[in-house]
C-alpha cells in the first residue's frame, strides 16, 4: 500500500467511525483518515528523526502498520492517540537503525527560543547567540534517551497534554512527568555548562508545573 495525502475527501464521520469501516476493508475510509492525519504524522516523525525523507518513510510505515493492525484496534481507543503511538514508534525504530542525531533546525530553534529568557533583541549578536544555543540544544537532544526525547517532542512540539502523551507512549502520566523533568534538567545542565564555557545561553530552562497539560 502506498500512502499519499491531498485527496480532498470530505467525510463528517469521526475518526473512530471511519476506522471501524476500515476494519471491514473500506479503503476509501482509510484514505480519508490519511488525508486528515498525514501532516501530523509527518511532523511527528520529523521531530524525532530530523530528516524529511526519513520522516516521509516513517509516516508511510506508520499508516501501513495501522492498516494491518486495524482488526486489533478497539473502538474504546482514541484513533489519533493510537496512531500517535505507532508513528512515534516507527520513527524511533528508524532512528535506532541509523543511529543519527536529529537535524531539524526549525524544531531545535523553536525549543531554543522557548528556553531563552528576557526580551528579544534584533541585533546580529543576539541572533548569533540564539543560533549557538540552538546548536548546543540540538546536540543535547541527540544525546537524550529515546523516551525523554519522545516526551519532550510530544509536549513542546505537538503540544499534547500529559495524559495523551502517556497514552501515546504506553506509560503512566507520572512516568511522563518524570521523563519531562529529567529531560529538561539535562538540557538545562548542558546549556548552563555551555554558557560558562562560551559566555552565552539562558540562565534557566523553562519548566512546566508537574501537573501541567496542554489542550488536546
Amino acid at each position: 500500500m502506498t500512502v499519499t495525502g491531498g485527496f480532498g475527501l470530505a467525510d463528517v464521520r469521526s475518526d473512530e467511525d471511519l476506522f471501524l469501516a476500515c476494519r471491514e476493508g473500506d479503503q476509501v475510509a482509510f484514505r480519508v483518515l490519511v488525508d486528515r492525519h498525514l501532516r501530523m504524522v509527518r511532523r511527528l516523525a520529523l521531530n524525532v528523526l530530523g530528516d524529511v525523507q526519513e520522516a516521509e518513510d516513517a509516516a508511510q510505515e506508520a499508516f501501513i502498520a495501522a492498516w494491518r493492525a486495524r482488526e486489533r484496534w478497539t473502538p474504546e481507543a482514541r484513533f489519533s492517540t493510537w496512531l500517535h503511538r505507532i508513528a512515534v514508534n516507527k520513527a524511533i525504530d528508524r532512528r535506532r537503525v541509523r543511529k543519527a542525531v536529529p537535524e531539524s533546525q526549525e524544531v531545535i530553534t523553536r525549543l531554543a527560543d522557548a528556553e531563552v529568557q528576557g526580551p528579544a533583541q534584533a541585533d546580529a549578536l543576539a541572533n548569533l547567540e540564539r543560533s549557538e544555543v540552538a546548536v548546543t540544544l540540538q546536540q543535547a537532544l541527540g544525546k537524550l534517551p529515546d523516551t525523554q526525547r519522545q516526551a519532550l517532542t510530544l509536549f513542546y512540539f505537538e503540544e499534547l497534554e500529559v495524559g495523551r502523551i502517556a497514552d501515546a507512549m504506553g506509560c503512566s502520566e507520572q512516568a511522563v512527568r518524570s521523563l519531562l523533568k529529567r529531560g529538561r534538567q539535562t538540557l538545562k545542565t548542558r546549556l548552563q555548562r555551555q554558557k560558562k564555557i562560551c559566555g552565552y545561553g539562558p540562565e534557566t530552562v523553562r519548566s512546566a508545573p508537574e501537573g501541567a497539560g496542554r489542550p488536546a
